[in-house]
């Protein structure tokens, strides 16, 4: 079988989640992937010794990993057909941002993920300042605009998202971006810019991607 590729444009980004999840996770623990794709994914939580390994998107006609169990089922309609089950990570990896029910996917999550267990999302990160800037300077979001991936519809931000969250029972307990402190895919005009403004502007979330743990909000703090 070909190698499956990462779905994402900042190279080692799968890398890095494997890492956080490894950290927190048993090689027993139940874990289920929304919107698989390829299965890159899940391929490699599968070769870093992961057992128990599920994933859904609408179609299989694209699924390659030879790890796990692949669900044919829409995220925006429709029931995933694991109602009986529960499970102690579901992942959503640059997903939500070609959704167009977004609300549709926290609601699997609040019926699928276990009283303790966590819910890894992503998403283009839309708040560090060179983002900031680019949409000041041209009213164009960056990944949403012309010069972005077509098929991003939905803008992921944490005011909003937190809100949204909050109507399923979920909250963020954590959020990091990568890379943690730069940008790896921005033009360096605007990075010389964005520079400048972070004189004058904090720039807590930098990177090219958002990365959030959630949880059940009575869960919150457990490991």
């Amino acid at each position: 079988m070909t190698t499956l590729t990462e779905f994402t444009m900042v190279k080692g980004f799968h890398k890095s989640l494997a890492l956080e999840v490894e950290s927190r996770f048993s090689k027993a623990s139940k874990i289920l992937d929304l919107g698989a794709g390829a299965g890159a994914w899940i391929e490699r939580l599968g070769n870093s010794g992961f057992q128990n390994l599920y994933g859904v998107d609408k179609s299989a006609e694209y699924f390659q990993a030879s790890k796990g169990k692949f669900i044919v089922a829409d995220l925006d309609y429709g029931s995933l057909n694991l109602d009986n089950e529960v499970f102690d990570l579901i992942t959503s990896i640059e997903v939500i941002e070609h959704l167009e029910n977004p609300g549709r996917l926290f609601q699997h999550v609040s019926t699928l993920l276990a009283p303790s267990g966590y819910f890894l999302l992503t998403t283009p990160n839309l708040h560090s300042v060179l983002c900031r800037m680019r949409l000041l300077l041209t009213g164009n979001l960056r990944q949403f605009d012309a010069k972005g991936e077509p098929t991003h519809i939905y803008p992921v931000f944490l005011a909003p998202l937190e809100r949204l969250l909050a109507l399923h029972g979920l909250e963020i307990t954590e959020k990091w971006t990568f890379p943690k402190t730069h940008s790896v895919t921005s033009r360096p005009s605007l990075k010389l810019l964005s520079l400048i403004a972070k004189l004058f502007i904090k720039d807590e979330l930098q990177g090219d991607i958002l990365c959030l743990w959630i949880q059940r909000k009575s869960a919150s703090g457990k490991a």
